[in-house]
């Protein structure tokens, strides 16, 4: 839509419509108010043949009061802002219609039966971005209900805008007569310039919503374009770490042959580099909280995530350049649409609808709530078990609650992982990971059962019994309530205080 489209109504129409109206509606009493779409109003005035009806427009660019000379039914139920009108001004009789100060400012004085003067003043300023509707108590020039532009408030008192010089001036030095831009077969009727002016500016308020509509979808798909290009980013930096996948190898591969030169405490170690030529001296770096084992582990786990991660994280870049190529053309075709003359509403709605769809499937996705129930068709809840370290370096997981006990002894633990819980007591459910074809040290044990007794509220003093078995003896059968399972093959492992408490199991560091 260009500028010449965007400007409100002239002072020189102004006071041509006012001429017209006047005839029309002084002397006629104002009925009721009714909503008319797009936040506009409808005005009541006259009954009988001498019925008229005013649209009044508070729009950006498109302020107006105006004939309507064939409106819409009505709807049944009036909105907020007509019901506080119908209070102030329905059964009130319009004394005069003017443009106070020669400005773009349209006045109806209103008076009620029996009253001495008038009563209430309707102003309408058609002037600035968007229009201002005030109503006042004529007597006390109070603001008695302000709509549209802010500035004023209820109850304040209301003075009139002074004219711009610049328009006296204009209006001095160019005389212009709003009847002819009208073309001759058009000026016919009571009130020509209000019948000419109406659906031009209907017209123009229509494409001003519509391009509004448009300029919001705009504005989302640029908040989706920004995302997608940070996901491209984030994803470059995915594929640059993955490509490290064979140093990974080679690292893991060094401190393998090197094992017996390795000790859980280190926080490096220098070994010969058989990769290079000359096989050089070259320092790893080691975690001194982990085992050898570890240490080697992590490496090649690190590896194998890198080596996937190429193929994985290369198709999710593809996917993601595709989405943000789609995100452009739509927003080019918004541009197009806005820059037209006319505003095709079939293709707005259309393009609307596909900049939403866009949104939806390439935007950034809420997190679903976390699921505090049960249910196939709710989220299952991530736990998140306490965690410690054996002395032997194996790692301890707890539940916190009956519900985590079972999704830790039932769902979460291997077969070859040991089950522990506090004998003839309500308690913790503890395991212990051991490896396959691996068997726990009996530190590691003692720590795991510790854990149990710990976190089930014993405190001491002397000891106390702990059953523990392999996790594939541990069941849970039909009906039984939540936290409590039945395990077979148990045995028996006597628990003695510690001063340290848990301090000494030290929980592992997050893995890098």
């Amino acid at each position: 839509m260009n500028s010449a489209s965007r400007r409100g109504l002239r002072t020189e129409e102004i006071a041509r419509l006012i001429d017209e109206m006047r005839d029309l509606v002084v002397g006629q009493h104002i009925g009721k108010v009714f909503d008319a779409g797009h936040g506009n109003l409808r005005v009541v005035v006259g009954s009988g043949k001498s019925r008229r009806h005013l649209l009044l427009s508070l729009h950006q660019g498109t302020s107006r009061l105006l004939l309507w000379s064939d409106p819409p039914a009505a709807s049944t139920v009036p909105g907020e802002l007509a019901t506080q009108m119908r209070e102030l001004i329905s059964g009130t009789r319009i004394e005069s219609v003017d443009q106070p100060g020669g400005d773009r400012v349209m006045r109806l004085i209103l008076s009620r039966s029996g009253a001495s003067g008038s009563s209430r003043e309707l102003i309408v300023e058609l002037f600035g971005r968007q229009g201002r509707l005030v109503i006042l108590d004529g007597p006390s020039r109070r603001a008695l209900l302000v709509s549209g532009r802010g500035g004023l408030k209820n109850g304040e008192t209301y003075q009139f805008p002074l004219a711009a010089e610049s328009a006296q001036q204009d209006r001095a030095t160019v005389p212009f007569d709003p009847i002819k831009v009208i073309p001759v077969e058009h000026r016919r009727g009571e009130a020509p310039l209000h019948t000419w002016l109406f659906d031009r500016m209907l017209n123009r308020e229509r494409t001003h919503i519509h391009e509004q509509r448009l300029l919001e979808q705009r504005q989302q798909l640029r908040k989706t374009l920004r995302s997608l290009t940070r996901r491209i980013g984030k994803l470059d930096e995915g594929l640059q770490a993955g490509a490290r996948w064979q140093e990974w190898q080679r690292t893991g591969e060094l401190l393998k042959g090197n094992l017996k030169l390795l000790a859980r405490g280190m926080e490096s170690v220098e070994v010969q580099d058989w990769y290079q030529e000359g096989t050089p001296l070259v320092e790893i770096a080691l975690k001194p909280d982990r085992t050898p084992m570890q240490n080697i582990e992590r490496c090649f786990r690190k590896s194998r995530k890198g080596k996937r991660s190429l193929e994985v994280l290369g198709k999710r870049k593809e996917q993601t350049i595709s989405s943000r190529s789609l995100i452009e053309a739509a927003m080019q075709s918004i541009d197009a649409l806005i820059g037209a003359d006319e505003i095709d509403e079939d293709a707005v709605q259309r393009t609307c609808e596909r900049a939403i769809q866009l949104n939806r499937s390439h935007g950034r996705r809420r997190q679903r709530p976390k699921s505090t129930g049960g249910g196939s068709g709710n989220v299952a809840k991530k736990r998140r078990f306490k965690r410690y370290r054996s002395r032997e370096g194996l790692e301890i997981l707890a539940g916190s609650s009956a519900r985590e006990n079972d999704e830790l002894s039932i769902r979460t633990a291997r077969g070859n992982d040991l089950f522990f819980h506090v004998a003839n007591r309500p308690g913790a459910h503890v395991i212990l990971r051991v490896e396959r074809g691996t068997n726990a040290s009996p530190e590691s044990i003692e720590d795991a059962a510790f854990v149990a007794a710990y976190l089930s509220g014993w405190r001491g003093p002397g000891s106390i019994s702990v059953h523990w078995t392999e996790a594939k003896y541990v069941r849970k059968p039909k009906g039984f309530s939540p936290g409590k399972v039945l395990i077979e093959r148990e045995r028996e492992f006597r628990v003695s205080t510690r001063e340290d408490g848990l301090s000494s199991l030290i929980p592992p560091e997050p893995e890098d």
